[in-house]
C-alpha cells in the first residue's frame, strides 16, 4: 500500500466546521465556526504561472493545501469547512481532489478569506 511522504507536510492547519446549529443570544442562526483537529499538511502560496493557471478556472484561488485523505475533508465545501494556517483564515474553493483517485492525499484549492 502507497502513503504519502511525511516530509512533504511540515505546516500545522487546523480544520474549522461550520456549526449549523448555533444560535445567537436573541436567538436567530449565527455562524459559528469550531475548531477541529490540527494536522500537517502542505500549503503553497500560487504565484508566477501557477497563479495565472489557477485564475483561469477560479479567480479567487491563491493557494493550494494538500493533506493525508480524510473522509470528511473529502466531502467538505467552503460553506462548511475552512482552514487555519499561521493566523491566516483559508475558504476552500469548489471539491477537495482526491490526487490519485487512491484515497491517499486531498489538494484543496483555497483563498484567503479576509
Amino acid at each position: 500500500m502507497r502513503t504519502a511522504r511525511a516530509g512533504k507536510y511540515r505546516h500545522r492547519v487546523t480544520l474549522e466546521w461550520l456549526n449549523p446549529n448555533a444560535r445567537s443570544d436573541s436567538g436567530e442562526r449565527a455562524d459559528a465556526w469550531e475548531p477541529g483537529v490540527t494536522v500537517w499538511a502542505e500549503v503553497r502560496q500560487l504565484r508566477g504561472r501557477l497563479l495565472f493557471a489557477a485564475d483561469q478556472a477560479n479567480s479567487d484561488t491563491t493557494a493550494t493545501i494538500r493533506l493525508r485523505w480524510r473522509p470528511a475533508v473529502a466531502q467538505a465545501t467552503g460553506k462548511t469547512l475552512r482552514l487555519r494556517h499561521a493566523g491566516q483564515l483559508y475558504r476552500i474553493d469548489g471539491r477537495p481532489i482526491d490526487v490519485d483517485g487512491r484515497r491517499i492525499e486531498l489538494e484543496v484549492m483555497v483563498h484567503e478569506w479576509v
